[in-house]
This record gives structure tokens, C-alpha cells and sequence, in this order.
């Protein structure tokens, strides 16, 4: 019988105890998982990682494009929600995992994210959606149509007007006048509040999976 190969997990956080402490308790599934620590310069030559644990600091750094192909899990150090919201949509992650996670969430965790489902700690997400502006005072998805939602989650990544005219093929002007109607329809004034509308687009068109 051949056995199942085991699934590679890099620890990139910036704090060294943590990372060991998170090896740790990885090492205890050792059947499924191994985890390799970044700072260990010798053990990571060669290592093909399918996960890589990041928190904000080196989430910063680039990596390199031989990992491109892992899956990106944050571990939420004790961020407040707008940031874990912006890194949820610029750095595309796969789970947001906080500090405080018993080890059963933890593996349940990293057995959701492997299904490719995107997971986030419950109380995260509540307090995501509890702040203002709130997702339950904005019109529903059905509102707004597939341009305004595609400009959305383009501008919760961080992407300029000039950036999301040239990737949808669309002039400055074009992008502007949709921005001006999608600010129209929910009523809020800024960039950086139309996060939150574009969490819930992603919810609804692929349930994130929370404790």
C-alpha cells in the first residue's frame, strides 16, 4: 500500500518562539504534517511547502516563486479587524488563524483550508462584520452588477482607479463613473470602507468557513 505523502508546512512568523511552538504542536500529527521553520536556513533548501504560516510582518516579504503554488494562512497575532480585512484582500489568504486557537481548531483549520474552503476564527468575523460600516445597511449583492462587484474586490486588494482600467480593459473615467454609483448605492464615502462589502461578495459566493 503506498502511504499518503505528508503534507509540508512552513513557519514564517517573525517572533522564533512562536515558531517553535507551533512546530511543536504540528510535530504532533507527524503522520500528516511536516513543518519546517524559515529560519532554519539548512532545513528549508529544498522544502516545497503546501502551507506557509505568515504573520504581518513577513507576510511583507516576498517569497519565493517555487511557493506561489502553497496555501497562505495568517495567524492573527491580535490584529484589529479593518487590517485582518485589507491583508484578507491584498495578500489573497487562504485562513486567518488567531494566537489564541485551541490545537482542535487549529486542525480544523488546517483540514478547511486544505478542502479550499477559506477559514477565519469566528469572534474575528463577527467583529468584522459588527464594525462600521456595516455589510446589513448595504444594498445585496444582487444590486450591483458584475462590473461594480469585479471593481470592489479589485479595491479591497489596494488596486488604484489607473490599475483596475488597465487589468479590466476600461478607462479611468469608466472606473470613476462606476465608483461614483457603487459609493451611491451604499452609501459610504471612502475606499476603504467598501472592504466590507466586498467580504460579504466573497462569503456569498463561497461561504468562509469559522469556528
Amino acid at each position: 500500500m503506498t502511504e499518503n505523502p505528508k503534507i509540508n508546512i512552513l513557519i514564517n512568523l517573525s517572533s522564533r518562539l512562536l515558531c517553535e511552538g507551533l512546530q511543536l504542536l504540528i510535530e504532533q500529527e507527524s503522520a500528516t504534517y511536516r513543518a519546517v521553520i524559515a529560519h532554519d536556513i539548512k532545513s528549508v533548501q529544498g522544502f516545497v511547502p503546501h502551507k506557509i504560516l505568515f504573520d504581518v510582518t513577513t507576510l511583507k516579504y516576498p517569497f519565493p516563486l517555487l511557493w506561489h503554488d502553497a496555501k497562505i494562512i495568517l495567524i492573527d497575532t491580535g490584529l484589529g479587524e479593518e487590517e485582518v480585512i485589507n491583508l484578507l484582500f491584498r495578500h489573497q489568504l487562504d485562513g486567518v488563524i488567531s494566537t489564541g486557537t485551541d490545537s482542535e481548531l487549529f486542525w480544523k483549520a488546517l483540514k478547511t483550508i486544505r478542502s479550499g474552503q477559506i477559514w477565519i476564527d469566528n469572534n474575528k468575523l463577527r467583529g468584522m462584520l459588527r464594525n462600521p460600516p456595516s455589510a446589513e445597511n448595504m444594498p445585496a449583492q444582487g444590486s450591483y452588477s458584475r462590473r461594480e462587484r469585479e471593481i470592489v474586490l479589485l479595491i479591497a486588494k489596494g488596486q488604484t482607479n489607473r490599475e483596475i482600467a488597465s487589468q479590466l480593459n476600461l478607462s479611468e473615467n469608466t472606473v470613476k463613473t462606476h465608483l461614483s454609483r457603487i459609493f451611491g448605492k451604499t452609501g459610504v464615502s471612502s475606499r476603504i470602507q467598501l472592504t466590507t462589502l466586498a467580504m460579504r461578495f466573497v462569503m456569498e459566493a463561497a461561504p468562509i468557513h469559522t469556528s
